[in-house]
């Protein structure tokens, strides 16, 4: 999404542009009964906050305009919901009126971005094409038995290499953040192409996927004067520039994956998986191409977030490590291949730690921005179409009225609670809710466990220069739309010496 601090420091820039067309912006939406907030000023005076942790800003807010609140950012009115029943009232009540997402101006510069499933802007922009892409995607990161088909892929072809690179690093520092970031991509392009793309933890001849992974990320969350002024983004010449630029490097990464896929002429010695089914289905080169690069990225940038909160929290409580490493051992037994997703199905107390870890590390603390495809009334208040909805699940799963000691991590308030994180419960909303939610959620979870059982199963690990584990820092920035640590993980890993890797 993108990033307030950018969109307000331009507003600074452009202020006299936003009162000249003040006039112009407010004629209309002066006649309807809007939600409550702050004023232009009042959002200036606070440009300090809401550049680096918006969701804390918009808690705030909440906390005087009440859980549904408006504020406008130069021709955009953004909405923000702030409780499990303004949650279910976006999600559920009128599901179908905020299914819109919103799109940068970016994405207008691309026209292969706004036909994908992920950055789709209505769920009404189907042609007979983007139905059957959007079956196939939901089929594949929904479907618990596709999951349980590509587990052992995923265990084979990336485990094993995480596994085998941090024996070698036994006894240094390893950057756990590369470490993770590499085996993710791995295991989500094995998923979905059979194949890796990058070396695990020295990124090596995979730099590519790694800087354009982050040059995306940078330049969708980094706003332009069409962001905020939508009527100019026929004129947004340097963002069409930039675009054009983004497509070319797209289009090089998988274009040699597609040229290789289809030099295979149907060999039957390779089992089919996600890409020869999208090529089964006649879909042009550069969709197939944003399509992987979404799904990659929403998969990857989310699964990497979680992952290393979960090994921060877990090392923050040893007691809570020592009980996870012995409900594993159990669940393991004599086994002697390597942890899998039917062994971690088992570890109850495990997934309720990852849950609690969710809870209180929100991947995507402001989750995907929706947008209005029309008017809607909402707690008597007036949505106009095209309006910007937000929904704060971060504020929402810190709230002491829906959570009892919510700002401390007890795994053991989800063990035999029927709470999940499909998005039944609106207190607890990590991956949204309703159409819109993400449809990869089920194997982002597995995969979470997946990693971290094999990182605390197999290895001890320790902080540098002798930190005790327990003061870890904690400190946390929202960026690209993740909410992640401000320093990346630095730790040492050790082989558990009863376990052979």
């Amino acid at each position: 999404m993108i990033q307030l601090a950018g969109l307000l420091s331009l507003l600074v820039v452009f202020l006299p542009l936003l009162f000249f067309l003040k006039h112009l912006i407010f004629e209309a939406s002066a006649r309807a009964k809007l939600p409550p907030g702050p004023n232009a000023w009042q959002v200036l005076l606070n440009i300090s906050q809401l550049r680096n942790k918006p969701h804390v800003a918009f808690h705030n807010l909440a906390k005087i305009y009440g859980p549904l609140f408006s504020m406008r950012l130069g021709g955009q009115l953004l909405v923000v919901a702030s409780s499990p029943a303004t949650a279910k009232a976006i999600f559920r009540t009128h599901d179908r009126v905020f299914s819109g997402r919103y799109l940068p101006s970016l994405c207008y510069a691309i026209p292969a971005t706004l036909q994908s499933y992920i950055m789709r802007s209505t769920s009404q922009e189907c042609n007979g094409v983007f139905e059957c892409a959007n079956c196939i995607i939901i089929d594949l990161f929904s479907s618990l038995r596709e999951v349980e088909s590509k587990s052992k892929v995923r265990k084979e072809r990336v485990l094993r290499e995480m596994m085998d690179y941090l024996v070698e690093k036994e006894g240094e520092v390893v950057k756990l953040d590369d470490v993770l970031k590499s085996t993710l991509c791995n295991m989500f392009a094995n998923v979905v192409a059979s194949r890796n793309l990058v070396g695990c933890g020295s990124w090596g001849n995979g730099k590519m996927v790694k800087d354009l992974v982050d040059e995306i990320g940078e330049i969708i969350t980094t706003p332009a004067l069409a962001d905020l002024f939508p009527v100019l983004r026929r004129v947004d010449f340097w963002r069409k520039r930039d675009g054009k630029i983004l497509q070319r490097k797209v289009m090089c990464l998988w274009g040699d994956i597609l040229k290789e896929r289809r030099s295979r002429n149907g060999s039957a010695d390779n089992a089919r998986d996600f890409l020869d089914v999208l090529l089964e289905n006649a879909f042009p080169d550069d969709l197939i191409c944003f399509i992987l690069m979404g799904l990659l990225i929403a998969g990857g940038e989310s699964g990497l977030i979680t992952t290393i909160w979960v090994m921060v929290e877990l090392m923050r409580n040893q007691d809570t490590l020592s009980r996870v490493r012995q409900e594993i051992a159990k669940a393991m037994g004599t086994e002697t291949a390597m942890i899998n997703d039917s062994i971690l199905s088992t570890c109850e107390y495990f997934q309720a730690c990852v849950k609690e870890t969710l809870r209180l590390h929100a991947p995507g603390p402001l989750l995907v921005p929706h947008q209005a495809l029309e008017n809607c009334v909402l707690n008597d208040y007036t949505i106009p179409k095209d309006s910007i909805v937000l929904v704060n699940a971060w504020a929402i799963q810190l709230d002491p009225e829906n959570w009892k000691d919510a700002t401390s991590f007890k795994p053991d308030r989800f063990l035999g609670s029927k709470v999940d994180f499909r998005g039944n419960h609106f207190e607890f909303i990590p991956f949204g809710s309703g159409r819109r939610m993400c449809p990869g959620l089920q194997i982002g979870f597995r995969n979470v466990q997946l990693l971290v059982a094999c990182l605390i199963h197999y290895f001890d690990w320790s902080l540098p220069d002798g930190e005790n584990p327990k003061n870890l820092d904690t400190a946390n920035v929202s960026r690209a739309g993740g909410l992640r640590r401000v320093k990346p993980l630095l730790m040492i890993p050790r082989l558990r010496e009863k376990y052979v890797v």
